[in-house]
């Protein structure tokens, strides 16, 4: 299919059709599975009289789907008020990857869903077009193409800043450590840092690793895009003391402790794998389950901090994809078929228009220990 037929599509879809989709009761999995065969990004900006979606596409064959887009109040609304888009531009449209840029008018309803259909297969992706009291950032990430950069963060330098032409940046460092376990204590919804320094910058700049940036427009402005520097090889990790660090949700507190004050760290790394899985192949291919899963971790939920040390992270590397997710304005379930069941909070915060908070309980202890346990056997390899 080629782009005309997608913006095609999306003209007919706005003006005809009428009735909307309890999103609520839609299993949204998909959309963490990296092996999907689509795959969305998305970023919204708002200059104050319309709001525009940036949407990047990614798929084989993109010409097998087809696209219908609905915009509705709420998550579990069965009504939907039709509106028309001001604009549509194709900005990239290449084999396997189509980006556009849709805009609409101000006064918008909450989400925009798009249903993505191959034959008897059908997806469904969301963007919230609504963030509570706070509005959605003019300003957005390009790359040296002109690009918007979907992801929340930047691993290389030489990016650039739209629509301004000086910015206001407040820096900060990169101190968060992994999630706590699901059956602590609940920790506060909105995350807190403290502030680096801030400065005044134009048009370009160069971010400096293990740091977070939420750059806006102007030192008045609300809101802003929040921004993590990483190594050029992320969402890979690849330094010993990455993979010592993210692998603390497998450890005990003494093994951390001790993993984290050995003189020989590749030593003491290689001997806590080997002696859990008792032999080299065998450790590798835990090691390389565990890492995969870090990566997929770091590509779905990196904000301002790894994904991996985020609480949705933490559980698909424990507990691995979930197989069914359900999502509404305020609240995101995870079902497995073997009977755990997460819930996360979701709140806009400063540092991101979505934080996703695990509503944790102490009557989750028992199955988390028993799936570590699991994973250090080998029974999940």
């Amino acid at each position: 299919m080629k782009v005309q037929c997608i913006l095609f599509s999306l003209f007919i879809c706005f003006s005809m059709i009428g009735s909307a989709i309890n999103f609520s009761q839609v299993n949204i999995a998909w959309q963490y599975d990296i092996n999907a065969p689509l795959r969305f990004s998305h970023r919204v900006i708002s200059d104050g009289e319309k709001i525009s979606v940036f949407l990047r596409i990614k798929a084989d064959s993109l010409y097998k789907w087809n696209y219908d887009f609905f915009i509705q109040d709420g998550y579990e609304t069965e009504n939907h008020e039709g509106i028309t888009p001001v604009k549509i531009d194709t900005l990239l449209d290449i084999k396997d990857q189509v980006v556009v840029r849709l805009d609409v008018t101000r006064e918008v309803p909450d989400i925009l869903v798009i249903q993505i259909s191959r034959f008897e297969e059908y997806y469904y992706y969301d963007i919230g077009l609504k963030i509570g009291k706070l509005s959605f950032p003019s300003i957005y990430p390009i790359d040296k193409e002109g690009l918007p950069i979907f992801e929340n963060f930047i691993n290389r330098s030489g990016f650039k800043w739209a629509n301004n032409h000086s910015f206001y940046v407040m820096k900060y460092e990169d101190l968060a450590g992994p999630a706590d376990p699901p059956m602590e204590d609940m920790k506060p919804l909105a995350p807190k840092a403290d502030l680096d320094t801030s400065f005044l910058f134009r048009d370009s700049i160069e971010f400096e690793e293990k740091h977070f940036y939420t750059v806006r427009k102007d030192s008045l402005a609300s809101t802003g895009v929040t921004i993590l520097r990483t190594p050029p090889y992320y969402p890979e990790y690849r330094k010993l003391t990455e993979l010592v660090e993210s692998m603390l949700y497998l450890t005990s507190e003494a093994e951390t402790k001790s993993l984290l004050n050995s003189k020989d760290l590749k030593k003491s790394f290689d001997s806590f794998w080997i002696n859990n899985f008792n032999t080299k192949p065998r450790a590798r291919n835990a090691i390389r389950t565990y890492y995969n899963n870090v990566e997929k971790a770091n590509k779905l939920f990196t904000d301002f901090k790894d994904g991996w040390k985020t609480d949705r992270g933490m559980i698909l590397i424990v507990f691995g994809k979930p197989d069914e997710v359900y999502r509404t304005n305020s609240l995101e379930e995870w079902y497995y078929d073997s009977g755990e069941l997460f819930e996360f909070t979701i709140i806009s915060s400063f540092f991101s228009s979505r934080t996703y908070t695990l509503r944790r309980n102490k009557a989750m202890e028992e199955n988390w220990y028993r799936q570590i346990a699991s994973i250090r056997k080998g029974i999940n390899e």
